[in-house]
């Protein structure tokens, strides 16, 4: 059972294993629909070995993961602080980025970015919850129709922000993929139809790429080597790109914000999970693929790009710590039980 205690909320573990799920799962999804839209018209067939291979990476580090669970498991309930306070900063996220798109004409990127901005500058101890709100909130007012609807989307995802709190720490797009689930419940439920678009050429994917990878390089490097925290470090890069990069691109400039957007999800990563901002970099090529061939699918979705940037993190991650069994191994050390079965 769940029980609040003051500003504290006792989380038995199904309800953490249940987050864990419905955190694992986008990723996989978006990363399938990756794989299929390279062989759609303009895709390049000869890229879907490389998707393949990020999604096995991908299964890789959510089996990781699962492991990392089993621990918390095995310490039975899971505490969690002021989380009535995490619920009502996601849905003040949530109405201020809508209402900036809806309202005030201002792009889904800018409105966010500038709301994570604020939130780390002004209300630092809600900033998180406040920018998982924000990815709520991008999502294109068609698909919700009324306050309402974004406000219920903002509460599955506050729900769901509380019970994963314990999982999938550190890892970047975790915040997205959060906002992602609370969204397509939202419209799913209500019979909504996502948008779609064509896939673009080969020299605008490899715009996309290379944007992306600086995109996640710069903003790691702003948090990981100055006190400013990964929530202002992805503001500042998302709102930058999604104000210069339209201007200067023209009809690409927006594809190209919303990669940069994308990756600087992956660059708030912690330097535990990825360590520098070579692999963070290889996580934002990754991450421009995968937004490149996803275009013909949920199309204006709220948390799209942060569920893509998780994905990539994960793959990296898995990849890299299964490297380090395999030197392990070789030399002679053997992992735990957890890490060899």
């Amino acid at each position: 059972m769940i029980r609040w205690q003051g500003p504290e909320l006792s989380l038995p573990w199904p309800a953490v294993a249940v987050g864990f799920l419905l955190l694992a799962v986008p990723p996989l999804v978006l990363f399938g629909f990756g794989v299929w839209g390279t062989f759609l018209p303009r895709g390049l067939v000869s890229l879907a070995p490389v998707l393949i291979s990020g999604t096995l990476g991908l299964g890789f580090g959510i089996r990781y993961e699962w492991w990392e669970l089993r621990g918390i498991i095995a310490d039975g309930a899971v505490v969690t602080r002021e989380a009535h306070w995490n619920l009502l900063a996601v849905v003040v996220g949530t109405l201020l980025t809508f209402a900036g798109v809806a309202e005030l004409g201002v792009s889904p990127i800018v409105a966010a970015g500038l709301v994570g901005i604020a939130a780390a500058v002004v209300a630092r101890s809600v900033a998180v919850p406040v920018y998982c709100g924000a990815f709520v909130g991008m999502t294109s007012p068609p698909l919700f129709g009324s306050y309402w609807y974004a406000a219920l989307a903002a509460v599955v995802a506050g729900l769901l922000f509380t019970v994963a709190h314990p999982v999938f720490q550190g890892l970047g797009g975790k915040l997205g993929t959060t906002a992602f689930v609370g969204v397509s419940t939202v419209v799913l439920a209500t019979g909504g139809s996502f948008q779609s678009a064509p896939v673009p050429g080969r020299p605008v994917l490899l715009s996309v790429v290379g944007f992306a990878a600086l995109g996640a390089v710069l903003t790691f490097t702003i948090h990981a080597r100055s006190t400013a925290t990964p929530v202002l470090a992805s503001g500042l890069v998302g709102a930058l790109g999604g104000l210069v990069l339209p201007t200067f691109f023209g009809a690409s400039g927006g594809l190209l914000a919303a990669a940069v957007y994308s990756a600087s999800f992956a660059g708030m990563t912690n330097p535990s999970r990825i360590p520098n901002e070579w692999w963070i970099g290889t996580t934002g090529i990754g991450v421009g693929l995968v937004v490149v061939y996803t275009m013909p699918f949920v199309g204006g979705s709220g948390g799209k790009l942060g569920t893509i940037a998780f994905g990539s993190c994960l793959g990296i991650h898995g990849v890299l710590r299964t490297a380090t069994v395999f030197q392990l191994a070789r030399s002679g050390y053997r992992p735990p039980e957890e890490e060899t079965t």
